[in-house]
């Protein structure tokens, strides 16, 4: 077993990024703990290819009950991106669907071959086997008027969960959707899954209130008013 703390070598792997957005498209990197290679958390926004861009705004129009993810077609490390030494790779453009809870998946690819260009690193961190949080965390990103929440990881086993919300809630600023700052939901406890069954939504209702997580300012008190689910995974995550 490999110690806490020590990374095990990481090879040049695929790596999909599933996608969110209309008008600001921004990618967040599928994980998985128990590969050195994938086990980060990443969230990126995309300057796509105009082509690119419209072949998924109108494909995920034609399958709302899809998802759509940007793959790189030659093997790559996360680091470089994540420190700013690589901004952009070949990638094809997939629609990906999803049955259950994720246990199954079928990916096609639905363009051919591009530059997938990074415009911005909002978030890049090294899975280090954390302490599970008391309360469910997650990580807003976004721009404009978008905004969306992804399940901060911390080790095996958790959850990947991807929400838009129906709009930016009011107390959270451009600067946060950039910088994918946490927050926290304290009527729904994390402590891994707290003990419900996995196959679960964490999130059950429309609406909840939330604790912005900005900085040594002090939490911000915020709404969310969740739109729609854009990915959930519990299977090749924690695999």
């Amino acid at each position: 077993m490999t110690p806490r703390h020590q990374h095990a070598p990481e090879d040049p792997s695929g790596h999909a990024f599933i996608l969110a957005g209309r008008e600001a498209i921004h990618g967040y990197h599928l994980a998985m703990f128990a590969r050195a290679e994938h086990a980060y958390q990443v969230v990126v926004k995309y300057d796509l290819p105009r082509e690119i861009a419209e072949t998924y705004l109108k494909d995920r129009a034609r399958h709302p009950d899809s998802w759509h993810a940007v793959r790189n077609t030659q093997g790559m490390l996360l680091p470089p991106i994540g420190y700013g030494s690589v901004t952009e790779y070949p990638a094809r453009l997939d629609r990906v669907t999803q049955t259950g809870n994720g246990e199954n998946r079928v990916w096609e690819p639905i363009s051919e071959g591009f530059t997938a260009r990074i415009q911005r690193v909002l978030h890049f961190r090294r899975l280090s086997d954390e302490d599970f949080p008391e309360d469910l965390t997650y990580l807003i990103y976004g721009q404009g008027d978008e905004a969306h929440i992804c399940h901060r990881l911390v080790r095996r086993p958790h959850f990947e969960q991807i929400c838009t919300l129906r709009q930016v809630p009011d107390g959270v600023t451009q600067d946060d959707l950039a910088n994918a700052v946490e927050l926290t939901i304290h009527a729904v406890p994390d402590n891994g899954h707290d003990g419900r069954p996995w196959t679960t939504r964490p999130l059950p209702n429309r609406s909840y209130d939330a604790l912005l997580r900005r900085g040594p300012s002090g939490p911000v008190p915020i709404r969310l008013d969740l739109d729609e689910e854009r990915w959930w995974n519990i299977t090749t995550l924690n695999a």
